[in-house]
């Protein structure tokens, strides 16, 4: 069983005892699961037609990007429940509605928000940093002119899981979050929706506009630059959200030391899912170089650990590799 150590003490697995207790958890610790920059709307109603009704544990809008916020439906699971007759099957539904019932889920919506004054004043006050005039106008927005996307918070991947999400053509987002005790003290591990924007939050904030990225840079030894980049014309494993399978187009390796450097790039030619992982390989295409890009040496955590996001263009342009984070 897994465990955690915080400033000196053992917290170990506490699981939920059923689905209201996990959603309860989800509700309280929204920010940090779906990002700090969008709204959970708490409702429950039916949507969709005929065979293809179900209702949604919530909604959320995501204003990370205040001229092209989303809208996703929100399923709250806990990994006990039946991973095909009931995740998948619901999940199913959902995305019937989707395409069958925009209109019916934007009623809803604003009825709902409406009736919430909490979230109502919380969507009005992020409304003045958007294009969008009001909440009918940025409703309208939502459902008829982006795809509704959807995310479901559970508290374990399972490789079944994984398995049954293949075969939507577009997965949907998994977040993972698990609670843990040590006395009388709570503590939570989580995975956010968005883990690649997680990383840009700062840069964001100091420059007050949204960081658009193309490109992922992944840290390589040279066994695995050479078997994975090099023989096979690809990169595996990586955890990528809707947004950024929707986004990313280039791959940049960094050679770990003693090469310490970028100066490989290639293509994306498309993203799959990885075998039973809930990660997604990049098949690459068109490989290039560049003039090495080396660290600076000025600048803390410079050095790619884990895939980091930037654009082509600072790729093309950066001579040392903290330019690609700025």
């Amino acid at each position: 069983m897994a465990r955690i150590i915080l400033n000196d003490n053992e917290y170990s697995l506490y699981d939920f005892d059923n689905e209201a207790e996990f959603e309860k958890a989800v509700v309280e610790n929204q920010k940090y699961l779906f990002g700090k920059d969008s709204v959970y709307v708490d409702i429950k109603k039916k949507i969709g037609k005929d065979s293809h009704k179900g209702i949604p544990d919530a909604f959320l809008i995501d204003f990370y990007d205040p001229k092209r916020p989303q809208l996703y439906i929100v399923e709250n699971e806990i990994a006990s429940h039946d991973v095909y007759s009931n995740i998948t099957e619901q999940i199913a539904r959902f995305g019937a509605s989707i395409v069958s019932s925009a209109n019916q889920i934007r009623n809803v919506l604003i009825k709902a928000i409406e009736n919430e004054p909490r979230t109502k004043k919380e969507i009005e006050k992020t409304l003045s940093q958007t294009i969008f005039k009001n909440i009918t106008e940025l409703m309208l927005y939502l459902t008829e002119e982006n795809d509704i996307k959807i995310v479901v918070a559970i508290n374990e991947v399972t490789a079944d899981l994984n398995l049954a999400f293949k075969i939507f053509k577009s997965p949907p987002d998994v977040i993972l979050l698990q609670r843990y005790i040590c006395g009388e003290s709570i503590s939570y591990y989580y995975e956010p929706m968005r883990e690649e924007i997680e990383d840009m939050e700062i840069e964001k904030n100091n420059i007050n506009k949204t960081v658009d990225f193309d490109t992922v840079v992944c840290a390589a030894l040279e066994e695995g630059f050479k078997h994975a980049y090099v023989e096979n014309n690809a990169w595996w494993e990586l955890r990528l959200s809707q947004k950024a399978r929707e986004n990313l187009k280039y791959l940049a390796i960094y050679e770990k030391a003693p090469v310490a450097h970028i100066s490989h790039y290639a293509e994306i030619d498309r993203i799959e899912p990885y075998k039973d992982t809930g990660r997604y390989i990049l098949y690459l295409k068109n490989k290039k170089t560049v003039k090495p890009i080396k660290l600076s040496g000025k600048a803390r955590g410079e050095a790619p650990q884990s895939p980091r996001y930037t654009t082509l263009s600072k790729l093309l342009n950066a001579k040392t590799v903290s330019e690609l984070w700025s």
